[in-house]
């Protein structure tokens, strides 16, 4: 449709007059809003109100009166250092969390300041000697060296912390694999075949010792000792077997070595406040008698139960502990560990 020049003109003329208005009439009724909103006050009862006479005489409300506390309540303390009688003791697994040794090679003081806000009384495990036989901390035994691969100041502030805080602190160690003791004390390993009484190493180049050599458990008693002495809970040996090879010389009944090496560790160590352990693939592990525990990993939470069943004790909840990187909670009837980063 064609319109007209003049028609055209006056469409725009009566455009440009409409915004206008509208302009106007918003502007007025902003106006308005704010002139009138100094004349609305609210009362509890009627809600909203105007008043076109709150500009001369505006009323006043009441002051609000603090409510008045009630001293005579009792407060009754409960000390957390006071005990309870022997007759009301009971024993209980432990939960918590394990740090990898990655985190700490990362961030020892970051590690400190997650431990902080955990709870009173939960589990924490960490690595505090590597399989090549040095020392993660300063220790005061003979054979000790440092190591270099993490900065053992800073993991003497980390023992120290454990030590002065509510935390179950455990200490996880190789037993019988230690490539400097054994390079040291050639007569506590085990001998290769047809080497001349040379040790056996095994791939990651590391000796491994003879778990019937006392004076190899003598070492690992002292080293237990000495965690004990620095307010760690419990010590959980790692690497408490015989290698997985045919090439060694040892002429008796493995098992059998096993099984007495850890009664004689726990014999030497465990008390009712200190917890021997050891970590172990397979859940017929002969654990000892007293405080000790045996630690699992890699089982699936549907198999927990069947699993601890095979334990050689009569109270698995106590005496057996799974290592899981779920949050599954069919392993919470028995000790737990996760990985620290799972905690919140």
């Amino acid at each position: 449709m064609n319109l007209s020049y003049r028609t055209r003109r006056n469409l725009r003329v009566l455009g440009k007059t409409l915004v206008i208005l509208f302009l106007i009439a918003a502007i007025s009724w902003l106006c308005w809003i704010i002139w009138v909103g100094r004349f609305i006050y609210f009362d509890r009862d009627l809600g909203a109100k105007l008043d076109f006479s709150l500009e001369a005489d505006f009323p006043e409300g009441t002051l609000a009166v603090p409510p008045t506390v009630d001293t005579g309540v009792n407060i009754i303390y409960n000390d957390p250092q006071v005990e309870k009688p022997p007759e009301v003791q009971e024993k209980t697994g432990i939960a918590g969390y394990y740090i990898d040794l990655s985190d700490l090679q990362d961030d020892i003081p970051a590690v400190i300041e997650q431990l902080k806000a955990l709870r009173p009384g939960t589990a924490v495990m960490l690595d505090v000697k590597s399989p090549k036989g040095y020392f993660f901390y300063s220790s005061d035994l003979e054979e000790a060296s440092d190591s270099t691969l993490l900065d053992v100041a800073q993991m003497d502030t980390l023992f120290t912390y454990l030590a002065s805080s509510d935390l179950y602190a455990i200490a996880r160690l190789p037993a019988f694999r230690d490539w400097r003791y054994g390079l040291n004390n050639v007569p506590s390993g085990l001998p290769e075949q047809n080497k001349g009484g040379a040790l056996w190493m095994d791939d990651t180049g590391c000796y491994w010792l003879d778990p019937t050599d006392q004076q190899a458990l003598s070492y690992l008693v002292r080293i237990t000792k000495e965690l004990q002495s620095l307010g760690f809970d419990e010590v959980v040996f790692d690497d408490f077997r015989f290698p997985y090879t045919n090439q060694i010389v040892f002429s008796g009944d493995k098992t059998q070595a096993i099984a007495d090496a850890a009664a004689t560790l726990a014999t030497a160590c465990a008390t009712e406040q200190f917890c021997v352990s050891f970590m172990s693939r397979d859940a017929s592990f002969p654990l000892p008698d007293g405080n000790c525990r045996v630690y699992l990993q890699n089982v699936a939470a549907e198999d927990a139960d069947t699993v601890a069943q095979q334990v050689q004790t009569t109270e698995p909840e106590l005496h057996v502990l799974f290592m899981t990187t779920t949050n599954d909670t069919r392993f919470d009837k028995y000790s737990v560990l996760r990985p620290l980063d799972s905690a919140h």
